[in-house]
């Protein structure tokens, strides 16, 4: 039978994705096919294509319109902090350092499992609006109703918000295995990285004083965007069992 690589890791791809015996290869990024290139893959085999991405999160709603669903304020410039399911990561220092400079902003936090996090939160009192919520199964509205995402450096959050249209503050990263996510949401300028509160600060504020500034980040991150990256993939399947003309395929690279 034909058999079908999906690599799942944005950038720091390890060698052992990258069997040169299969059939083809998808790959997320255009970095990740230059990778499996020096690993000595056929460059033919590799198609660019993007992670496979739910398809809820590929349906937006307007920002208004998600806002009005969730309950969040239309007059503020809303910030989503997000630490993974298990609510990993510096969340609280950054959400203090935020607070304690005053930004004009709301900020919604997704705690996910990390439960005692979530009830520590609710028991504070901040300047500003802050919407505590623990796991979440709605998370395409979340990210469609705010304007900045705060994140470790998780490739599946990261892909999620290009097609959302969410500026980046990358706060950590796993070594190794994420270190190529932060260097790819920069170089694409779709984000920046901010390993400390004191540089997440900054760049907020930045892009909450300087709107245009903002709308760059935002322009950069659609257009790394891979909406259609999970049909293209079920397609290609399809395709090599002779269930769909791999012809009519359209990559991304």
């Amino acid at each position: 039978p034909p058999y079908l690589t999906v690599v799942t890791d944005m950038v720091s791809t390890h060698h052992w994705w990258y069997e040169g015996k299969a059939d083809v290869l998808i790959v997320p990024t255009e970095e990740a096919r230059q990778r499996g290139i020096r690993s000595g893959v056929d460059p033919k085999k590799m198609r660019v294509v993007g992670l496979p991405i739910a398809d809820k999160f590929c349906h937006p709603l307007p920002k208004a319109e998600a806002r009005e669903k969730l309950g969040l304020p239309q007059d503020l410039p809303l910030v989503l902090m997000v630490g993974g399911g298990e609510g990993m990561g510096p969340l609280e220092e950054n959400i203090m350092a935020i607070a304690e400079a005053k930004i004009p902003v709301g900020m919604v936090v997704i705690t996910g499992k990390n439960e005692a996090l979530k009830s520590h939160l609710e028991s504070l009192t901040f300047p500003y609006p802050v919407f505590v919520q623990g796991f979440v199964k709605n998370m395409p509205e979340f990210m469609q109703a705010c304007d900045v995402l705060i994140t470790k450096a998780g490739p599946g959050t990261i892909s999620e918000a290009f097609i959302a249209g969410l500026p980046i503050i990358l706060y950590s990263r796993m070594p190794g295995q994420e270190e190529g996510n932060v260097e790819y949401v920069v170089k694409h300028e779709a984000g920046v990285w901010a390993d400390d509160p004191a540089k997440v600060v900054e760049t907020l504020r930045t892009w909450v004083e300087q709107p245009a500034e903002r709308q760059r980040y935002t322009d950069n991150a659609i257009a790394q965007a891979r909406p259609d990256s999970s049909k293209i993939i079920a397609r290609t399947a399809m395709g090599l069992l002779g269930l769909y003309p791999l012809d009519e395929i359209t990559y991304y690279g």
